[in-house]
């Protein structure tokens, strides 16, 4: 019923757009339009948003030669900071849903994982402020909207333009910098929810003396969470300065510090259906009978002292100078220092003959330290009469990178029903003895990208890259001495695409990408049992872009398809599965927006894909994990109710069944959810109320399949009153 019901809701935006191309060619319709409806709405009188999909923003994350959304062949999302501020500066992952075929989890283990394009974990990128910092499961946080400027997200593979690691899709959280003006600006959040939740954030930015101006932004979030004994907390603090000397020359200082505490839920275990005598239906199905225990649903069997946190202080230069209208160069440094630690029970599993839950232990901890400069030159010139510009580059990095790990023996068991666990015992100390593994990376890239207007029609964009990476493993300690090893590698990747405007605001484009990542792991954890050479992808992709009713409806649709090889698969002890396999992908993503008035805008998005493992031992043809089929969103907002204001809106998510292994035994089922909002406006402020999962959908929102006896389940209903202020 839900998929049909978005089919519809798919046809009847094509349809739209179809009825729109007629109306835009009644002329006395065109002129009543721009009459009733500008074509700029200015944000502090309304509201509803002029554009949701940006298509004349120009995203470094897709192109670095300012082109605009509209122009780029590739399907590009951008989620600005007015959206941000409209939602709430909700964490990053609750923001990319709203998105075409977006899903995420953060589990403990791996805290920022997204799925898209039918793939997930290491091969979606995320960036802070363009830099790859490592291994999205290694290196990533679950990151607030507070200090955000905006969010950039590039789909498909995108090695030429960032090297190793980008196949799914590539994102990037761009922070606030300070913008040149006359004048001080102030931001204050401050929001309370249920389970205690707190959102904090301060902002300001302006002038600090001649051709010198700064921003400064921190956020702080707390919560019990909602689950027992998973209390997240996070503090963000950046600043950076802008010095301007002369037209030619900027320079931008910045420092982004990071101190949290992991949501420390690692899963609700699956026990055997003749236990449960509260089975939670309509979450999962498996292939043995195994479900989930309503009385256990948001029990937590970590142990009391449990760990996971990290602190990271990311340091950046940029400078740029335009030495004419035709040639400018860019030259941006950075240095990343960061220390990780979990000590934790990861892993709990029914015993059926006990009625037990069994816990196991392990502790693990990270240094990282990685230094990087990218140094780019960009020249405008014609070629062959035609428009031509062109960027050239290099890119280079030092990785150090150190992993300390120990599992330990004392395997112990806990009451399932316990919720205050009065057996729930501690971890200990850190143990005397462990595995050392040091990682030493050395990076450096020469890359290359051009764009090249045939005609005023028609525009041609391409890209190359070659990488050269010096890996260094080593390791200590049983039961690794003996893998490690050294190795080089040299990617090549390259990207080739055209847009073609078919008619006036209709853009067509098509694209050839390819994209390289390590085989079966992150390049930071690989040992000489993987010791294989990269994973290779490539991507055809083909869409169309659409701006309509002068503005009021814009629609973007793109089709795909991913083919990755030379890949492998590893089980939770780290053995090889197959050494030699395929992942393929083949789906399409239909998005659009409609201004139904000045005050009312609605929107709905779909995506659809087809993924699965190709020649593989025991998983040939099955759907990876945590892939749904359908994802889909709608959404409306509606300003100045009855005059008055007062802003109200909501929207409704579908995720499909997914997976939480490669073998395809244990299925988390397809969820619904609603979102209702409405906020009060006075003088510069702003005061909203909340509620998520209206509904209180029971559902599994993830699952690791290293950890394939538990599955991470989603919030319950929750409630949020925030006030935001801008002077």
């Amino acid at each position: 019923m839900i998929k049909v019901l978005f089919s519809l809701i798919s046809t009847l935006i094509l349809l739209l757009q179809i009825f729109s191309i007629c109306w835009a060619q009644n002329d006395a319709h065109r002129e009543s339009a721009e009459k009733t409806f500008p074509p700029v709405l200015e944000l502090n009188e309304l509201l509803v948003t002029p554009s949701v999909l940006n298509f004349d923003f120009s995203s470094d994350t897709s192109s670095r030669l300012d082109l605009p959304v509209f122009e780029t062949p590739a399907s590009i999302t951008v989620i600005n900071n007015s959206e941000l501020k409209r939602g709430g500066y909700q964490e990053v992952g609750k923001v990319l849903e709203r998105s075409p075929g977006f899903v995420w989890g953060n589990p403990p283990a791996e805290p920022a994982n997204y799925s898209m394009r039918g793939f997930t974990s290491n091969q979606v990128m995320i960036q802070r402020d363009g830099i790859w910092l490592g291994p999205a499961l290694i290196t990533g946080r679950p990151q607030n909207g507070f200090n955000l400027d905006r969010i950039e997200v590039l789909k498909g593979p995108a090695s030429v333009l960032h090297g190793q690691g980008a196949i799914g899709a590539t994102l990037n959280m761009v922070t606030k910098k300070p913008e040149m003006g006359n004048s001080n600006s102030y931001e204050i959040l401050s929001s309370y929810g249920r389970y205690d939740t707190v959102k904090a954030g301060v902002g300001a930015g302006g002038p600090m003396g001649k051709n010198l101006w700064f921003r400064i932004d921190g956020s702080e979030y707390s919560s019990d969470g909602y689950v027992d004994n998973a209390d997240p907390k996070s503090r963000n603090f950046i600043g950076s300065v802008l010095w301007k000397p002369n037209d030619q020359l900027d320079v931008t200082f910045g420092v982004d510090f990071l101190d949290d505490k992991l949501q420390n839920y690692w899963g609700t275990p699956l026990v055997t259906e003749a236990f449960a005598t509260q089975p939670l239906t309509g979450v999962v199905s498996t292939t043995d009978g195994r479900t989930i225990d309503k009385r256990t649903q948001f029990v937590n069997y970590n142990i009391s002292d449990e760990v996971a946190d990290s602190y990271q202080m990311l340091t950046t230069l940029d400078l740029s100078w335009k030495h004419s209208n035709k040639l400018s160069f860019r030259n941006y440094t950075y240095f990343l220092n960061a220390d990780r630690e979990w000590r934790n029970s990861e892993q709990y599993t029914f015993n059926s003959t006990t009625n037990l839950i069994d816990r196991d232990r392990f502790f693990v901890a990270h240094e990282q330290i990685t230094v990087g400069n990218r140094m780019s030159a960009k020249y405008k010139n014609t070629f062959a009469g035609m428009e031509n510009q062109y960027l050239v580059g290099i890119d280079s990095s030092y990785v150090d990178f150190e992993r300390k790990s120990q599992p330990l023996s004392n395997v112990t068991s806990v009451d399932p029903f316990s919720v205050t666990l009065p057996s729930q015992d501690t971890f200990g100390n850190s143990p005397a003895s462990f595995r050392l593994n040091p990682t030493r990376i050395i990076s450096v890239a020469t890359f290359f990208e051009d764009t090249l207007k045939v005609s005023p029609k028609l525009r041609l964009v391409a890209g190359l890259r070659q990488d050269h990476i010096e890996l260094f493993r080593l390791n200590f300690n049983d039961p690794t001495p003996g893998e490690s090893f050294e190795k080089t590698f040299n990617p090549f990747s390259w990207r080739l695409g055209a847009v073609y405007e078919i008619a006036p605001s209709w853009n067509a484009y098509i694209q050839m990408s390819s994209g390289t990542d390590p085989l079966g792991d992150d390049v930071f954890l690989v040992t000489s049992s993987q010791n294989f050479d990269l994973s290779t992808s490539q991507q055809w992709e083909m869409g169309l872009k659409s701006r309509l009713l002068d503005g009021r409806a814009e629609m973007a649709v793109a089709v795909y398809h991913i083919e990755r090889q030379n890949t492998l698969i590893k089980d939770s002890n780290d053995s090889v599965l197959g050494g030699d396999g395929s992942q393929r992908s083949t789906g399409f993503e239909l998005e659009g927006s409609f201004l139904v008035t000045p005050k009312w805008r609605v929107g709905a998005n779909t995506a659809y894909t087809d993924a699965e493992f190709g020649v593989f031992e025991n998983v040939s043809g099955n759907t990876p994990s945590n892939v749904p089929e359908w994802v889909a969103n709608a959404w409306t907002n509606y300003s100045r109710v009855a005059g008055l204001p007062i802003d109200v809106g909501g929207s409704f998510r579908y995720v499909d069944d997914r997976f939480n292994d490669r073998f395809n035994t244990v299925k988390m089922l397809a969820y619904q959810t609603v979102d209702i909002h409405a906020t009060y406006r006075s003088g510069n402020g702003r005061y909203t109320a909340r509620l998520t999962n209206l509904f209180d959908k029971a559902y599994a929102l993830w699952g690791d399949e290293f950890y394939n006896n538990q599955l991470i389940l989603g919030s319950p209903r929750s409630f949020e009153i925030s006030a935001q202020f801008d002077f």
